[in-house]
């Protein structure tokens, strides 16, 4: 137990000392605290992004759903990738040269000002907050169920650990910090995730990775194929997966990077990145885990035993089940290497999250709303400051909710995110699109969402026709976004021309 509280601690150090530094070098403005002084570049940009969403849901959840329900899920993942890599290729230039022209310092801000309406910019922001700040409570718990496994401690105390890193990171650090803090952060999850797997293959698993096929064949061969063990993921829902996944262009902690981009070269060469090293080799180190290695190790009829004897659930147990198996088949100091991993994960998806969520409050709230002539100095503590208030909250949210942790993010945030998807889309590309449309639609989608997931009676989504929340709930919104916009006047000739026509200017001479 002293050598791994002492390893945490010291790792813990090392994110503090680096959190310090970033404040002690950064220049104390608004633009530097919350884009990073829009500097930068290609490489830190895919370390910040590509594990602004790589997060202990990575390490745990997803693995730990493929393992109870197959392959089907993975769909998601696809889907995701693809949308990232469209927003980077589509809307991310055209969102970074407006935000560059007009110097905005957030995407609620650009659209606010694209839609003339200070009702959109409170609309936006409100349902924003609602649905990412209660995922950012999911890290620190995904942290604590693998400080649970390792040491036995409570799963307070491991969150309670990633809630104070998170703080003093993001209150000292602001935006550049962050984004190069997880380049650190990431090489070591990199390391925990691809090394826990190598090894764990080589000591636990004979016959390595074919032999593992084999036994899970052997266990259940519905573990590896579509729909499944409890016959979830039919054709239709492997396809709605996927669309969700694609609406990841719409993650407000990923948009805002866009924003922070050095110049328009980055967008030329970022989507590849995204697609050949997260897709192809990232994801597929978590769905290995899940799919073939776990469940050779620990069938989940096995797990399911030991979760009834120890008053847990499966679901619970199964999102730490690749930190249990590491625990008991490796040498301690690796397995607390392993929950650095899943530490600097979460610090890395949280922290970018909260930035996000802090930059919407000050920038958007405070000062959009409430005191419009605020000064730098006022705008950046206002930011700092909500922190501890959206960390309080977010851990309140996610430990009242028991729910899979993969579920959360495909069944509540993202659906969540998706609902401002119209606006942000019509807002940046199409010129016809109107304030009202904007306003009512992403209004009708939000309330829309929120009584078909709080009614639910008999367990039934009645409301969404028990179908995936996003599909009815976007396509609504989508549907009365067009009609109202063609229904109402088109936006001015000043308004299309700051935000289409000076934005293809600016691009074409950035080429």
């Amino acid at each position: 137990m002293a050598f791994e509280i002492t390893a945490l601690s010291a790792f813990g150090l090392i994110i503090i000392a680096l959190a310090a530094y970033g404040y002690k070098v950064s220049a104390k403005t608004a633009e530097d605290y919350m884009l990073a002084g829009r500097t930068i570049g290609v490489v830190v940009m895919f370390f910040f992004v590509l594990f602004a969403i790589s997060s202990s849901w990575t390490f745990y959840g997803f693995p730990g759903f493929l393992y109870l329900h197959g392959p089907g899920y993975v769909f998601f993942i696809w889907g995701s990738v693809a949308g990232f890599a469209g927003l980077y290729m589509f809307l991310g230039p055209r969102l970074w040269a407006l935000a560059k022209i007009n110097r905005f310092l957030s995407p609620v801000e650009a659209l606010a000002e694209r839609y003339e309406s200070k009702g959109l910019r409170m609309v936006l922001a409100l349902s924003i907050l609602a649905f990412i700040v209660p995922y950012v409570g999911i890290q620190p718990l995904g942290v604590g169920a693998g400080f649970q496994a390792l040491t036995g401690l409570p799963t307070i105390w491991g969150a309670a650990y990633t809630v104070v890193l998170l703080v003093v990171l993001v209150l000292l650090g602001g935006m550049r910090i962050v984004a190069w803090v997880n380049i650190f952060l990431g090489a070591v999850y990199v390391t925990a995730l691809l090394g826990s797997l190598i090894w764990i293959v080589q000591a636990a698993v004979p016959g390595g990775l074919p032999g593992a096929a084999q036994r899970v064949m052997e266990i259940d061969p519905e573990l590896l194929s579509t729909p499944g063990p409890y016959g979830e993921y039919t054709p239709v829902l492997v396809a709605g997966t996927f669309v969700v996944g694609l609406l990841a262009f719409s993650w407000p902690h990923v948009v805002i990077g866009a924003m922070t981009a050095r110049d328009k070269h980055l967008f030329k060469w970022f989507p590849l990145l995204v697609f050949v090293f997260g897709g192809l080799f990232f994801y597929i180190i978590p769905f290995i885990w899940g799919s073939l290695v776990a469940p050779s190790i620990i069938p989940p009829a096995e797990l399911a035993e030991q979760a009834a004897q120890a008053g847990s659930t499966l679901e619970i147990e199964a999102d730490r089940v690749v930190q249990t198996i590491i625990t008991r088949n490796l040498p301690a100091w690796f397995g607390v290497f392993v929950l650095m991993g899943v530490i600097a994960a979460a610090v890395s998806t949280a922290a970018v999250q909260l930035m996000t969520s802090s930059i919407i409050v000050a920038r958007d709230v405070v000062q959009g709303i409430f005191k419009p002539d605020a000064s730098d100095r006022q705008i950046t503590a206002w930011a700092r400051w909500s922190v501890i208030v959206i960390v309080v909250l977010s851990l309140t949210v996610s430990i009242l909710d028991t729910g899979l942790m993969a579920l959360y993010l495909t069944d509540v945030s993202i659906p969540g995110f998706a609902q401002w998807a119209p606006a942000l889309v019509g807002g940046l590309l199409w010129k016809r699109g109107t304030r009202e449309a904007a306003i009512v639609a992403t209004s009708v989608g939000v309330i829309y969402l929120a009584l078909g997931l709080l009614i639910t009676p008999g367990g039934s989504r009645v409301l969404l026709f028990d179908l995936h929340p996003i599909v009815p709930t976007l396509a609504l919104n989508t549907v009365v976004y067009v009609v109202v916009s063609f229904l109402t006047p088109e936006p001015s000739e000043e308004i299309q021309t700051q935000f289409f026509d000076e934005v293809d200017e600016f691009l074409r001479s950035e080429s």
